[in-house]
């Protein structure tokens, strides 16, 4: 180490603390990702996230949500011409939300008799930090490149009732890769909070 201050080799030590931190972030970070591609090619298997348009109406409910009258509420929907896609547990195809599709917003809004808690994890520390707002992270990049307007960036409102998540806008997804990625990590989050809420 000859060469090198003590302030070198107290910088470079603070550095790799720093580092193998990060290293361990992504280690969990890619964990939740595994997990989550996991579960997303369940869905897939099961043709969970085919377009509306070419789905064929569900004539019968699922056993728990019969009194919710959730499929009546899609297809009313389906009919004016929106795009709504049952967001489902993986295990058991319980519906947790629907979102609706519009050609520049999503709305995702908590299925009838589920409740969700904006506080209960890891909604917020995941799908709004890490997923949402870093799509916000990647769009301010883009702006700073002059690769697309301020106002042609993600953004999202969370609306609550009580505490409990109302409806979720997110504007601006822009391109069907990140509509996917909207789906499969708001379905994967949503059933953690109901393990953690117990239902």
């Amino acid at each position: 180490m000859s060469g090198y201050s003590e302030d070198d080799v107290r910088r470079a030590a603070e550095i790799r603390e720093w580092l193998v931190k990060q290293i361990s972030d992504k280690a969990e970070e890619l964990d939740r990702l595994r997990t989550t591609l996991t579960l997303v090619d369940s869905l897939l298997k099961q043709g969970s996230f085919r377009a509306a348009a070419a789905m064929e109406p569900r004539a019968q409910p699922l056993p728990r949500q019969t009194a919710n009258s959730q499929p009546a509420r899609q297809s009313n929907l389906e009919a004016a011409g929106r795009d709504v896609r049952p967001l489902k547990r993986a295990k058991d195809e319980f519906v947790l939300a629907n979102a609706e599709v519009a050609t520049n917003a999503i709305t995702i809004t908590p299925a009838p008799g589920v409740t969700l808690s904006a506080n209960t994890p890891p909604f917020r520390s995941f799908f709004l930090s890490r997923i949402l707002d870093g799509m916000k992270g990647k769009d301010a990049e883009k702006v700073s490149q002059g690769a697309i307007k301020e106002s042609d960036t993600i953004d999202y409102r969370v609306e609550e009732e009580g505490g409990n998540i109302k409806k979720i806008t997110i504007s601006n997804y822009r391109d069907k890769d990140r509509l996917q990625e909207i789906f499969n990590t708001s379905s994967w989050v949503f059933t953690r909070m109901l393990e953690k809420a117990g239902s």
